[in-house]
């Protein structure tokens, strides 16, 4: 009966260090894809332009809370982007907007490699806070995997807090990462 009682808590341990390395895996992807993004904001990278605009299509983006549904009205508008600097134009160009422009009406937008955007949505900000979180999300793994936290049934966060090793030095390092990385990522997005 003990046997089985501590295989049962063993295997529990096992998933809650998967949901670790599941958590660290998800951290390391996510920043891999937002750094370059945000290198290209900060430096300014882009070539101005303006979108002389053919059409706009409306569309609707719902976004679901924990008590209600939202729907948000976006536009794409399609046209002739042309560089600010003489040189390039690319037909066809579609780039999402917040309102709806009148046939004719030229817009800045800026291309970025393939992608073309206004220049208010290139906000660095977001990026930093996504980043941040990943800080967070990371320290939550290491814990995850060095306790077997996390799993369905398995240890509570105190009894995995108690079963850190080194607790001594481990825990306010994870935990002054977590917090730093919680606390940058709510700055980044509401400051910047």
């Amino acid at each position: 009966m003990t046997t089985q009682a501590r295989y049962g808590s063993t295997g529990r341990l096992w998933v809650g260090r998967l949901v670790g390395a599941g958590l660290l895996l998800a951290a390391a992807v996510v920043a891999a894809v937002t750094v370059p993004e945000l290198r290209s904001e900060l430096a300014g990278e882009g070539t101005d332009g303006t979108l002389t605009v053919s059409s706009c299509e409306a569309h609707t983006k719902t976004h679901y809370g924990t008590h209600r549904r939202t729907t948000e009205l976006k536009f794409s508008c399609t046209g002739t982007w042309t560089a600010e600097k003489g040189g390039a134009t690319y037909e066809d160009v579609t780039v999402d907007t917040s309102s709806r422009f009148e046939s004719g009406s030229k817009i800045p937008v800026i291309r970025v490699d393939d992608t073309f955007e206004q220049p208010q949505d290139r906000d660095p900000g977001n990026d930093a806070a996504i980043l941040a979180f990943c800080l967070s999300l990371a320290a939550l793994g290491v814990f995850c995997l060095l306790t077997g936290f996390g799993a369905r049934g398995g240890p509570a966060l105190s009894t995995s807090w108690q079963n850190l090793p080194a607790r001594n030095i481990t825990g306010p390092l994870l935990g002054g990462v977590f917090a730093v990385g919680a606390l940058a990522a709510l700055v980044c997005a509401l400051a910047l």
